[in-house]
């Protein structure tokens, strides 16, 4: 036994020196992921280390996304199960992302380890530098380092092939996660709304409500950015001005603190072309982290600029037209031996920190074709620099505006300054008229649901089961007293699904009106729901003007 011991031992370090000698790259990592940038790396060879300048220790449990081409990460990590199931080695052209940030192209191979179940229990991945626009031997004659199993020519299959087949595992599970958060944000909604309808538009809490009805609309949008990476969907691109995101997010971002932003944008601001809620969340982070970093109150000064990168910059960018976030706080600065780490995953400077969000930011930026750059000195502050590219310029003379955004209030300034106001007016309904069954397994949003209409005037009646909402309707309509209206929850667990709860009603009543709810909606549902017989679709969360809208829409059915 001993020596059967010594010989697997031996045979172990030879291969770990084989490997070693390898003039490629050669990762392996884990087979599912834990992280927004992939799957944690288990080992990597001297080969990686050099064409990083990472050292091989540090890459360990670090995610994939570290050093593979940002734009592709998540086309990959999608398909990664695909590779698996096909049992063949993949071959890709994409670039390499070294410790400093720069790039180039490598040819890589990806393939699954698999168990005796042939279930993946890691992936390999080999790598190596080629000159643009090269052709690798391997691929062009087919016989490369692995003769037994066939080799993809080019990565268009990789991404053509691979893409038809989704992992519908990860994407019903985040919108399980998607749906549960927003019946959360909902509750959170319609107590605001019904604090906002009990508020005079002259009370300081008004304003303090709205503001956290914005909130649930930034968190609204973290969860549908999950739903859009799961189900593989397309960012939507739009045309904004970064100023108005920047004064946005501030307000939220210094919401109860000590913290004022000072914001500086420049009339003519050029515009750039990005996933809207991508970038929030950027600006959101930096501005947490400002905030974080004067716990005892201070001043965070915001600049948007316009900026020209000229040929050959040290930001390692492409010449042309730039719009550029300063966003600087007068905090503790970060010492000089942590500032080349700071981007990494999992690296963090705060005591309860995740490391996560500085690393999300680059990935992010990167993505859009921009960059991200600090600058620090201890015990003086930090400031951080978003380059992304402009996508119209406009010949309007530039003119200085700054807006205050404090954690209290908005304040009005004098010549140049801004205040972000809220609304000056209590929105009016009508008053509802009849019966409205709600059907949600949730107590806290049911109950929540018929607050919001009794306040706009309805009689409500409740359900926390399909069985239950059924025997309701049928009692009332056989009372005299009919449902008038039905928000069915389309989620319900165990027991009858909302689609067999609709069944059931329309049998009774073929003219029911029932609006679907969920937090969980496709984007061709309104469409869909309507064909199979509902008046619409109210997604969650949903405030008191919305409801009210469907509710009126629904009666006049």
């Amino acid at each position: 036994m001993n020596q059967s011991i010594e010989q697997i031992k031996s045979i172990n370090h030879h291969f770990r020196h084989a490997i070693e000698q390898v003039g490629e790259g050669i990762v392996i990592i884990e087979p599912s992921s834990r992280h927004p940038l992939g799957p944690q790396i288990v080992f990597a060879n001297r080969a990686v280390a050099e064409l990083t300048g990472y050292d091989r220790d540090s890459l360990v449990e670090q995610p994939i996304g570290l050093i593979y081409e940002p734009e592709s990460l998540n086309h990959l990590l999608v398909r990664l199960p695909r590779v698996a199931e096909a049992g063949k080695v993949f071959e890709m052209k994409k670039e390499i992302v070294n410790r400093d940030g720069d790039r180039f192209p490598c040819h890589w191979t990806v393939s699954a380890v698999r168990d005796s179940k042939g279930t993946p229990v890691n992936y390999t991945f080999t790598l190596k530098p080629v000159k643009e626009n090269a052709l690798a031997p391997e691929a062009a004659s087919g016989n490369g380092s692995h003769p037994q199993v066939s080799v993809k020519e080019t990565d268009q299959e990789i991404e053509d092939g691979l893409e038809q087949s989704r992992v519908e595992s990860l994407a019903l599970l985040a919108g399980g996660i998607a749906h549960d958060f927003n019946n959360v944000l909902q509750t959170i909604l319609s107590n605001l709304s019904l604090a906002k309808l009990e508020t005079s538009v002259h009370s300081p809490a008004r304003r303090f409500v709205e503001d956290a009805m914005e909130a649930t609309e930034d968190a609204q949008s973290l969860a549908q950015q999950i739903l859009d990476f799961t189900k593989g969907r397309e960012p939507m691109i739009q045309v904004i001005n970064l100023g108005d995101i920047v004064k946005g997010v501030a307000k939220l971002s210094t919401m109860g603190s000590q913290v004022r932003c000072d914001i500086t944008t420049p009339e003519g601001l050029w515009g750039v072309e990005v996933e809207k809620r991508q970038i929030r969340q950027v600006i959101h982070n930096l501005m947490v982290n400002a905030c974080q970093a004067m716990p005892n109150g201070g001043v965070v000064q915001a600049f948007v600029e316009n900026f020209m990168v000229p040929a050959n910059s040290s930001l390692k960018l492409p010449a042309g037209p730039y719009v550029v976030v300063r966003i600087r706080d007068r905090g503790c600065g970060i010492p000089d031996e942590r500032q080349s780490q700071i981007f990494e995953p999992y690296f963090t400077t705060k005591k309860n920190g995740t490391g996560i969000g500085l690393a999300t930011c680059r990935a992010i930026v990167q993505r859009h074709h921009g960059t991200i750059t600090l600058v620090s000195k201890q015990n003086v502050g930090t400031e951080f620099r978003v380059f992304l590219p402009a996508c119209q310029i406009f010949e309007d003379a530039e003119e200085e505006i700054t807006t205050s955004v404090s954690g209290r209030e908005s304040l009005v300034g004098g010549n140049g300054h801004r205040a972000l106001t809220g609304s000056t007016a209590v929105s009016e309904y009508d008053n509802g008229m009849g019966r409205v069954l709600v059907v949600d397994d949730q107590d806290n949003v049911r109950e929540a649901a018929e607050r919001l209409l009794e306040r706009l005037g309805y009689d409500t009646v409740s359900a926390a089961s399909g069985q239950e909402a059924v025997g309701l309707y049928r009692e009332c309509s056989r009372s005299g007293d009919p449902i008038n209206a039905v928000l069915l929850d389309m989620t319900l667990p165990g027991g009858l699904s909302g689609d067999e709860v609709m069944s059931e009603i329309r049998k009774m009543d073929h003219r029911a009106r029932v609006i679907a709810t969920s937090g969980y909606f496709d984007d061709d549902a309104e469409e869909t729901f309507r064909r199979e017989g509902y008046v619409g679709i109210l997604p969650k969360p949903y405030a008191v003007e919305r409801l009210s809208e469907k509710l009126i829409e629904a009666m006049s059915n």
